[in-house]
């Protein structure tokens, strides 16, 4: 086991992808880079000795300052943790280390098969996808990665290790009983908030006769470090991709509706892109055309039938233009243009020195028109308001589970602030109509104004009790509050 003091090393851990969260270098005293299961149940138990404060971090690829240490202390990295990967084909099964990135996993798998969450950041770290629950564009076929978690292992807070199997363990009437390796018993009272009944990534899981491995999935590091993670495979598809090109959006959210309900025929992925999204695209792909106004992502397994409906489909919503992938290589070459956009957004970035903030709402599907127009209004007041030339918004994402990214372009303080306020009313709006403030980012250490002061941004979904529910749980496994603060619930809930 490593562990480092070097400032310049250390630099590289003190942000993420937001760029909303920085940590000061003077406050990390530590970055240690553990090998084995022994090597952090020993930093643990130092850290609980010295009450030392300590900061799982992933690939940094996260927006939501998980992996950021604002409160300092040491900073925790699987990057060299690297237990033997072992595949079953056969049984369609696979232990990890959690420091595997997603590009890494997809290379050892044998070809047949796949691993089937599709984040977008293939260099994130499969522990940090499992601890916020990350999903991608196929979660509209296959579900985001809870779906696909089979075992954990997981060294909490207190220094003991927990293994479990799905299946082993279940809820019962609110309470959850766990037993460590070493034979310490944790019985513990679950949150009682509802969580929303759509794709959602926002809080502890909790729910009636709940499998006890669900608690963990989606934690933000709060309770625990995973040491091994064991997931489900499935066979990889024979693929067909497509992106449908219209002059009017409507046409586009109507293909989109028609396309939803072929999900179970096959179709593995349903993207939206507005007008705003296909012109950083077009740096990248100048072959779409200038006057398109959405496009309509798809991925589906090759069905002759499913693909004459989708072109039907296409004609009878007025597609003027329609890119058709129905090779392997076209179709990693279409995949590509989905990533072209945060890319282009980037660029875009950095040239006018910018600044952008984005949302990751998701709404029941009948309140979906709704949360739509409040998209459009807030768009076109902030665009209204400051008249400049560029980008003011843009408008993207997982339509088929009605999970839309909101982008907000920001060039100035007044702008940010502007923003800032229009994000905190967009995201009361989603959790009015019954939705979520986070489809599949997690919460992290974001706040939002609301009531005229400053909350903990779970905290507009579960209120002030939710959160200090979660503060108990957390205390059960991590008594002196030493992991991960600040993730979902502030310091001085720990106190």
């Amino acid at each position: 086991m490593d562990r480092l003091a070097d400032a310049d090393v250390v630099q590289n851990y003190l942000a993420d992808e937001s760029g909303a969260f920085r940590a000061r270098t003077e406050d990390v005293t530590a970055l240690c880079l553990p090998q084995t299961e022994a090597d952090i149940v020993e930093i643990i138990g130092t850290a609980n000795r010295d009450k030392t404060l300590v900061t799982i971090s992933g690939g940094g690829t996260g927006i939501t300052g998980s992996r950021v240490p604002m409160h300092g202390g040491w900073v925790l990295s699987c990057e060299r943790y690297r237990t033997p990967i072992s595949i079953n084909a056969g049984a369609k099964r696979a232990s990890l280390p959690p420091g595997i990135s997603l590009a890494e996993l997809d290379s050892a798998l044998p070809p047949a098969l796949i691993y089937p969450p599709d984040p977008t950041e293939k260099s994130a770290f499969l522990g940090g996808s499992v601890a916020t629950n990350a999903s991608g564009a196929r979660c509209f076929n296959y579900g985001p990665t809870r779906n696909w978690i089979e075992g954990l292992r997981v060294v909490l807070g207190d220094g003991e290790v927990l293994d479990i199997r799905r299946g082993d363990h279940l809820a019962a009437d609110g309470n959850l009983d766990l037993t460590s390796e070493s034979g310490k018993n944790y019985s513990l009272t679950l949150p009682t908030y509802k969580m929303p009944d759509v794709k959602n990534a926002a809080g502890v899981f909790s729910k009636d006769d709940m499998d006890s491995i669900d608690l963990f999935i989606g934690s933000e590091g709060i309770f625990g470090i995973f040491t091994e993670v064991r997931v489900k495979l499935e066979e990889r598809p024979d693929m067909v991709s497509d992106i449908a090109f219209f002059k009017d959006s409507g046409d586009a959210l109507a293909y989109a509706d028609q396309a939803r309900s072929m999900r179970d025929r096959g179709l593995l992925s349903l993207e939206y892109f507005d007008a705003n999204s296909l012109e950083f695209m077009r740096s990248e792909y100048p072959g779409i055309m200038d006057n398109l106004n959405a496009a309509v992502f798809t991925e589906f397994k090759r069905d002759g039938q499913l693909l004459s409906d989708i072109s039907e489909s296409q004609a009878r919503h007025k597609a003027c233009e329609d890119w058709c992938a129905l090779t392997s290589a076209d179709a990693r070459d279409l995949k590509e243009l989905r990533h072209a956009l945060p890319e282009g957004i980037n660029t875009y970035l950095r040239e006018h020195e910018s600044y952008k903030l984005g949302t990751d709402f998701v709404v029941p599907g009948d309140r979906f028109s709704e949360m739509l127009d409040h998209y459009q209004k807030a768009g076109q007041g902030y665009k209204n308001r400051f008249r400049r030339e560029g980008m003011h918004y843009l408008l993207f994402g997982h339509i088929g589970d009605h999970h839309l990214h909101f982008n907000f372009i920001t060039h100035t303080d007044e702008e940010r602030q502007a923003a800032r306020n229009l994000y905190a009313e967009l995201a009361a709006k989603a959790v009015e109509l019954g939705g979520t403030v986070s489809g599949e980012h997690g919460v992290g250490k974001k706040t939002i104004r609301h009531e005229d002061r400053e909350i903990p941004y779970l905290q507009l979904m579960y209120g002030e009790a939710g959160l200090r529910e979660i503060a108990r749980v957390k205390k059960a496994f991590d008594p002196k509050g030493l992991l991960n603060v600040g993730n979902m619930i502030p310091m001085e809930y720990l106190l």
